[in-house]
């Protein structure tokens, strides 16, 4: 089934030339794994689109949802909010990162 959620990219794992797995913390599922296609090229117009699955963003996704599966796949991903300073300044990308690792540990 096709879900629209949003969702906290917690850490991304590269698989295979251009694409990553990612462990994303969903409104709807909860903590959940996706595979992304095609998100490590650079033949769009925009470059590269890795940047979108750093940890701490937050993205708005429609994803192809299986109770029965572990790894599901991402349809669509967009930014749902852009941070201003957090990837520039170190002290603030620090915080991000050690709030990432304790929500990771939590789910």
């Amino acid at each position: 089934m096709i879900h629209k959620t949003k969702g906290i990219v917690l850490r991304t794992v590269k698989y295979g030339e251009t694409s990553v797995i990612a462990t994303i913390l969903t409104e709807l599922f909860g903590l959940q794994s996706y595979l992304v296609n095609g998100v490590r090229t650079n033949k769009n117009r925009g470059g590269s689109k890795a940047g979108m699955f750093q940890p701490a963003a937050i993205l708005d996704l429609v994803i192809y949802h299986q109770e029965s599966k572990n790894l599901n796949r991402l349809k669509e991903y967009t930014w749902s909010y852009l941070y201003q300073n957090i990837l520039s300044d170190v002290i603030s990308n620090t915080i991000a990162l050690f709030m990432i690792g304790i929500i990771a540990k939590m789910s």
